[in-house]
C-alpha cells in the first residue's frame, strides 16, 4: 500500500507541473510575447513575397522610395534587379 501511495503522489506532482507548463505556454500564446512583432519601419517595407520552395523566396523590398527584387536563400541575401515604380502592381486584396 506504500507503493501506490507513492505512485499517486508522482502521478500527482507530474500532473500539476505539466498543467502548470501547458498553461504558462498558452498564457505567453494569449499575450503575444511568444514571437515579437515587427515594429512599423518607415524605410523599408516589404511588399511582396513568392517562394520558390522551402528555402528559397523572392522578395519585392521597398527602401527609401525604391523597389528592389531580392533573392533569399541559405545562403544569403542577393539583390537580383532594381525595380521602376511603374512595374510594381500592388497585390490584390480579397
Amino acid at each position: 500500500m506504500d507503493f501506490g501511495m507513492q505512485l499517486l503522489r508522482m502521478l500527482g506532482a507530474l500532473a500539476l507541473v505539466l498543467g502548470l507548463l501547458v498553461m504558462g505556454l498558452y498564457a505567453v500564446k494569449r499575450l503575444g510575447l511568444w514571437i515579437k512583432k515587427p515594429d512599423e519601419n518607415q524605410w523599408i517595407q516589404v511588399l511582396g513575397r513568392h517562394y520558390l520552395d522551402p528555402k528559397h523566396c523572392l522578395l519585392v523590398v521597398q527602401a527609401k522610395g525604391q523597389i528592389f527584387l531580392l533573392g533569399v536563400s541559405p545562403q544569403g541575401l542577393q539583390l537580383l534587379s532594381p525595380l521602376e515604380s511603374s512595374d510594381h502592381v500592388p497585390p490584390k486584396q480579397p
